[in-house]
């Protein structure tokens, strides 16, 4: 019978069940003892205060509660830590709040705490300010494995998570100029990684560091030495960690190296700076020695036929933050000039030192150059070029002094680049002449990324004696690195369809760059260049420059490779040209490490 039915005839349905009573909860507080050892009313000028502790041997941990809690809040904590770690645990009531909402409210003074390794942080997941209450095994578990790992007592239990003993490292830059009082004693040097790197050249890369006053200055000394040790070329990477040692304000530094590779081979296609195809095979060993030598040996090959062989050595002079060195190289070249329709060998001996003047504000580099020239005419070139053709031999001396706050050489975006080079040939060997050049590059930002650059040149040759300026002697204007939309070294005083160079070459260019996509590869490129020429023999040099004054402008895009390479597409359209010049409206582009 369904209910309906049973309430119709008045009969009854059997009584529900009842539902049984659920226990009532126990909100009784918890006896103390179930978590501590001890109780203790402690007398402080006439306070009495509480303190429960637990634990008779190793570390003691001191807990002190916020507002609005009492010493049991670590009644849970006391008893999860004691399980993992022989240690006392002692819990006042008094009030004393330390916790940090995050690493970014450290003060000075936690913050080179924490990296001299007197205390770490560490995030706890799905926990609140009462951290202790909240999740207090797993704040056993931190505890105990700082202690552990830093050796203050032994294990009792098992910890969750817990791995073999290590070290955290942290970035420099979280203590960067907020050490400086914190004193610092360098205990040792070691080197992670080294094989074939004699010890003397590691000794003399490190010597500053032990002179290190504070903890500032040894964080960027040893920031210092690892990038030294990769430019002078006795690392391929290097990396600074810095560690506790036993003691009062005592450090241990740690390097971290990749040493070279013992030997390179490679193939590379690119482009020479004429703007030719090349490819070149290069091999090299670095460090050879172990003390930063390196050697190198290359081919090139360009789709016009030129090619070329060089072998190099080079020795860096080591010490603390010394930028100089010494090399020597020697090559043949065989190469088509066509500008003034010739080819020429070359075979080559330089010596070569870099270094810095003027506590490192200044480059300097001194070349001694001896070079033996074969210069072959061909059926197109003017006469003025045959009697030019044969042997000769240049002895020369180049002095270069440089200022340079660039950015970055190939395109800057800020700073300024002054440099004088000077060059003697004479008295042995066929050349005699003193050349002078002279560059001037600034960069800025104008408005937003657009930047705003200036490029200046001046070349001066003087014979000496009453030989004539030879040929290859002479100084050159024209091309898609100094005048573009002009042809290669094609301006200057012609013959039939030969250029025979100058005695004085002036250029600027006034750029401005637009960052595109990526921003510091790839930018929207606009110019405005002028050139101007004085021959050899002008009476009047200036006269003849203002006469001889070339101009042109355009737009295109410029690329930058990982700041080793150079490319630019332009639309050249020249606004100021003679009759007779190498001039063409039109897209050019040009390739190499050189541009005005």
């Amino acid at each position: 019978m369904d209910k309906l039915s049973a309430l119709r005839t008045g009969s009854s349905l059997p009584p529900p069940k009842a539902k049984p009573k659920a226990a009532p909860t126990d909100f009784s507080p918890l006896p103390w003892s179930d978590f501590f050892d001890a109780a203790d009313d402690i007398e402080i000028e006439g306070d009495t205060f509480r303190v429960y502790s637990k634990g008779t041997t190793g570390p003691v941990f001191f807990l002190f509660h916020g507002g609005g809690y009492s010493g049991l809040t670590w009644a849970c904590f006391a008893k999860e830590l004691s399980e993992r770690v022989e240690c006392r645990v002692v819990a006042p009531d008094f009030l004393k709040v330390l916790f940090l909402a995050g690493t970014d409210r450290l003060d000075k003074e936690l913050m080179i705490g924490q990296m001299q390794g007197k205390f770490q942080t560490t995030l706890l997941k799905k926990v609140g300010h009462a951290i202790q209450e909240d999740s207090p095994s797993d704040l056993a578990d931190e505890s105990a494995r700082f202690v552990v790992r830093h050796q203050f007592t032994t294990l009792k239990g098992d910890i969750k998570n817990m791995k073999k003993p290590g070290k955290t490292y942290h970035r420099a830059d979280v203590i960067q100029d907020k050490a400086a009082d914190a004193p610092s004693i360098v205990d040792a040097v070691q080197f992670h990684g080294v094989r074939m790197t004699k010890s003397d050249a590691l000794v003399k890369e490190i010597t500053e560091l032990y002179r290190s006053a504070n903890l500032d200055q040894l964080v960027h000394n040893s920031h210092l030495a690892a990038r030294h040790l990769q430019e002078v070329g006795l690392m391929e990477n290097a990396t600074a960690l810095i560690d506790i040692s036993p003691g009062e304000d005592r450090y241990i530094v740690n390097f971290v190296v990749k040493e070279p590779k013992p030997f390179t081979l490679g193939v590379k296609a690119g482009m020479s700076t004429q703007g030719d195809a090349d490819l070149s095979l290069n091999a090299g060993k670095a460090s050879f020695l172990g003390r930063g030598e390196t050697a190198n040996a290359s081919y090139a090959y360009t789709v016009k036929g030129d090619h070329s062989f060089s072998l190099s050595l080079m020795k860096p002079f080591l010490g603390w933050q010394k930028y100089s060195n010494i090399s020597m190289s020697a090559f043949r070249s065989m190469a088509h000039l066509p500008w003034n329709q010739s080819n020429l060998n070359e075979n080559a001996l330089i010596l070569q030192y870099n270094g810095q003047l003027l506590d490192k504000r200044l480059l300097h580099t001194v070349k001694l150059n001896t070079i033996w020239r074969t210069l072959e005419a061909t059926d197109e070139a003017a006469f003025a070029v045959r009697e030019f053709a044969g042997h000769t031999i240049k002895f020369s001396v180049e002095n270069a002094i440089a200022y340079d706050t660039r950015d970055r050489p190939l395109l800057a975006t800020k700073g300024l680049l002054a440099r004088i080079n000077q060059e003697y040939a004479g008295p042995l060997g066929d050349s005699h002449f003193w050349k002078n050049q002279l560059d001037f590059q600034g960069a800025t930002k104008l408005i937003g990324d657009l930047v705003l650059g200036l490029s200046l040149q001046l070349k001066t040759v003087n014979g000496l004696g009453n030989r004539e300026l030879h040929l290859l002697d002479r100084v050159y204007l024209g091309g898609n690195q100094d005048l573009r939309g002009f042809g290669l070294n094609s301006l200057g005083t012609r013959s039939n369809n030969s250029s025979l160079g100058a005695g004085t070459t002036a250029a600027g260019v006034l750029h401005l760059y637009q960052p595109l996509f990526p921003k510091d590869m790839v930018f929207a490129h606009a110019w405005l260049a002028s050139g101007s020429f004085a021959s050899v023999r002008a009476r009047s040099a200036m006269r003849e420059m203002i006469n001889s004054q070339r101009v042109t402008a355009g737009i295109g895009l410029t690329l930058i490779f990982k700041n080793i390479f150079r490319f630019e597409l332009n639309y050249v359209h020249p606004l100021k040209y003679t009759v007779g010049d190498s001039v063409t409206r039109g897209i050019h582009f040009g390739a190499g490490i050189n541009f005005l």
